[in-house]
């Protein structure tokens, strides 16, 4: 029987089956119905970690017992049962690369090339922050605690700005471009914040990351679970590998949101209310000419 006919017999028989967790063995994989989700699985050696998220597909690893025997599972599974028969030809081109012995030890070795070739080929649709406004807000996050007593990062949580401090609030902005310094202000409430932080940043194998800043913060006193959360909302989930992308900080401003600030605020129409048929606002500003402030950001 061909992987593509065998995928799908397992996976038929896992929609009939009530059981939490099935796990039907092959010669070198397994089928598996985990935490509400079913795909493929192989065995890799116990020191690789991965949590990997690309739309409705995971691709990660997990330990577990089964038979009596230990296993570090790399799993690729969906929680979209809609396209279960498109994502049973995924898992087979997958496990096709397992079936030739050098990929699999590429893969056994390294098994996040896969992944990206994977991603790039289909394109990558996940909504998600781009790693170096995750880590512009963390950055802010960082800078707030040393002048602030209470600091909440709420942006991805779904809050119009992303922290409340105890006397005012920051919307927070970010670039990687060389030149220009053009932000997208994606609602009418985005600007209603006191002030606005914006960071520069560029690629570097010595600068900051998303899983430095993390240490980091908790260093200064944060919950890990607070930090952690934030993170998951924004699809950077712990064992990420994009969390350990670095930048080096090239620029940091601080701009107060009066009435001389360029915005549009909700009392920019009348009654305080968007034009009938118009169901959301995004705009640019270029802050470049605008008054604002150099901040430093020390111990990072």
């Amino acid at each position: 029987m061909d992987t593509v006919q065998n995928i799908k017999n397992g996976f038929a028989y896992i929609r009939t089956s009530s059981k939490r967790l099935i796990t039907l063995k092959e010669e070198y994989y397994w089928i598996v119905k985990i935490d509400g989700m079913q795909g493929v699985a192989i065995d890799i050696p116990k020191d690789i970690n991965l949590n990997e998220q690309f739309a409705s597909i995971f691709y990660y690893t997990k330990e577990y017992l089964i038979n009596g025997e230990e296993y570090n599972l790399l799993l690729l599974v969906s929680n979209n049962s809609n396209l279960s028969s498109e994502f049973v030809y995924i898992c087979a081109a997958f496990l096709e690369q397992v079936l030739d012995a050098e990929i699999y030890e590429e893969i056994q070795r390294d098994p996040i090339y896969w992944w990206h070739a994977m991603k790039e080929l289909m394109g990558n649709a996940n909504i998600e922050k781009a790693a170096y406004s995750v880590l512009a807000e963390m950055v802010s996050y960082y800078y707030l605690l040393k002048y602030k007593k209470e600091v909440s990062w709420v942006g991805p949580f779904g809050g119009s700005v992303d922290f409340n401090c105890e006397d005012s609030n920051y919307e927070i902005k970010s670039t990687v471009a060389r030149y220009g310094s053009q932000i997208t202000v994606n609602s009418q409430y985005q600007l209603k914040a006191d002030y606005l932080l914006f960071f520069r940043f560029e690629p570097s194998i010595n600068g900051i990351s998303i899983q430095s800043m993390a240490e980091l913060l908790i260093n200064e006193g944060v919950e890990e679970s607070i930090i952690e959360n934030a993170l998951q909302k924004l699809n950077y989930p712990v064992g990420s590998e994009i969390r350990k992308k670095s930048y080096a900080l090239l620029d940091a401003k601080k701009y107060t949101i009066d009435e001389d600030f360029p915005k549009i605020l909700p009392e920019s129409f009348k009654d305080e209310k968007l034009p009938k048929h118009i169901t959301g606002l995004t705009y640019k500003l270029e802050l470049e000419g605008l008054s604002g402030e150099k901040i430093n950001i020390e111990g990072i």
